[in-house]
């Protein structure tokens, strides 16, 4: 059986203290509306998150669906909410973001360099930038269109296995983590 998440990642650097300030703010939002409840049944394997579904998790998807009982018992379908800074990446979804004026598939640098922007972007903290081979647009890595690639960031919300979320929710998250955000949906 397959796995996916959604990731939900601020882009912008933050202190430690203000890492841990908006964490405390999207677990507060989560847990006002029950969409998350602390996961007492914890097990490594079976359900490794810190928190699992509420009895509002059904709001927070675009429409529950027909498996969503199901859902509710399945192994790892938890939410991880970290405020340590970390690569969050399709796994086998991966797939190159788009250029957001043109649709222009990236430019060769960064598909040239990968690893290298990568380990500088994950190392020193500075997001890179690329200009679009098509039209000259330039724009910091998380500023490209996609949902199936890699950023860099904290906090960040994850979603183990849940229906699609609704886009009010994920404006909810974004709001709560402020900054300039960007989702990674992951398949493995």
């Amino acid at each position: 059986m397959s796995e996916h998440s959604v990731a939900v990642v601020r882009l912008e650097s933050a202190s430690s203290a203000e890492r841990e300030e908006i964490l405390v703010g999207v677990q507060d939002l989560l847990l006002a509306r029950g969409v998350i409840v602390p996961n007492d049944r914890r097990d490594a394997l079976w359900q490794p998150s810190e928190w699992k579904p509420g009895r509002g998790a059904r709001l927070a998807v675009v429409e529950p669906v027909d498996w969503f009982d199901a859902f509710l018992d399945t192994a790892n379908n938890g939410v991880d909410i970290c405020s340590d800074r970390d690569v969050y990446h399709a796994v086998e979804n991966d797939e190159a973001p788009r250029c957001p004026h043109c649709a222009a598939s990236t430019p060769t640098a960064y598909t040239d360099s990968y690893g290298d922007w990568l380990e500088e972007w994950l190392t020193d903290g500075r997001e890179p930038a690329f200009a679009c081979d098509r039209c000259g647009w330039s724009g910091l890595v998380g500023d490209w269109t996609g949902r199936f690639g890699v950023l860099i960031g904290a906090p960040a919300v994850t979603f183990y296995n849940w229906p699609p979320l609704s886009p009010a929710m994920i404006t909810d998250i974004r709001a709560a983590l402020g900054g300039r955000t960007g989702i990674v949906a992951s398949h493995w």
